[in-house]
């Protein structure tokens, strides 16, 4: 991926510290989700652990009521972190209802996504950024990153086809001064004895426009969502959490 690709895992305002210790969260079993904040569920009521992934099962998006801006609107599942942080999704993005493990097939143009939002603290406020991994359009499975201000959203991806299985891994980094560094890369299933290696996202690490004016503490977590009906049902799935 040449001069874009960051060869360590440990990139960022936490240097020196490894990814070793024990996961916040593999997802063992089935069942409820253990330990999350859960924001309208209502909107993506299928959400629930099972064979040790998490597993959202989107059929229904009458009126777009998955994508989640705040306490009215989309599913959030989350964990309240304090800046300076590091979230990892492992595996995270979408796949078919009957195998999460394999890519939909895209059905016109679909708008069809998992991964990871931060949210500032009030919920009830429109104000986000999120970096998620699925389908857009009528032509490509990407990588996304977005910003949300009062409920106004800019958003991009980092190129066609990067992630054609439809899942990869993603990184965030909340750096000390409240900003955010994006990564990702191909899902590295290997990760507690093979290396990371990081793609900067679009080599910045920022999602476009203006970035939420985030507090001390934030919600991390998990969204899936679909633009219109084109491309249900599908699932969003998450190997596994990693937080420091």
């Amino acid at each position: 991926m040449g001069d874009m690709d960051v060869d360590a895992a440990n990139v960022g305002p936490l240097e020196g510290r490894e990814w070793a210790g024990p996961l916040n969260d593999d997802f063992a079993g089935d069942g409820p989700l253990l330990g999350y904040v859960t924001n309208n569920a209502g909107a993506l009521p299928d959400v629930h652990r099972k064979g040790g992934r998490y597993r959202a099962h989107l059929v229904d998006n009458t009126g777009n009521v998955t994508l989640h801006f705040d306490g009215g609107q989309g599913r959030l599942d989350a964990k309240e972190v304090a800046f300076p942080f590091e979230v990892i999704a492992r595996n995270v993005g979408i796949g078919r209802a009957d195998d999460s493990q394999r890519a939909p097939t895209p059905k016109g143009s679909t708008y069809t996504f998992a991964g990871l939002q931060v949210h500032v603290i009030e919920l009830a406020s429109a104000n986000a950024s999120h970096f998620v991994v699925g389908h857009r359009g009528d032509t490509h499975f990407t990588v996304e990153g977005k910003n949300t201000v009062d409920g106004v959203s800019k958003y991009n991806d980092d190129g066609a086809n990067v992630l054609p299985a439809g899942r990869g891994d993603v990184r965030i980094v909340g750096m000390a001064d409240r900003t955010l560094t994006a990564y990702w890369q191909p899902p590295n299933l290997d990760y507690r004895s093979r290396p990371d290696r990081w793609r900067l996202y679009r080599g910045t690490g920022a999602a476009p426009g203006v970035a939420p004016a985030f507090g001390p503490t934030v919600y991390v977590g998990l969204i899936t969502y679909a633009w219109n009906a084109r491309g249900l049902p599908f699932v969003g799935t998450c190997d596994a959490i990693q937080q420091r």
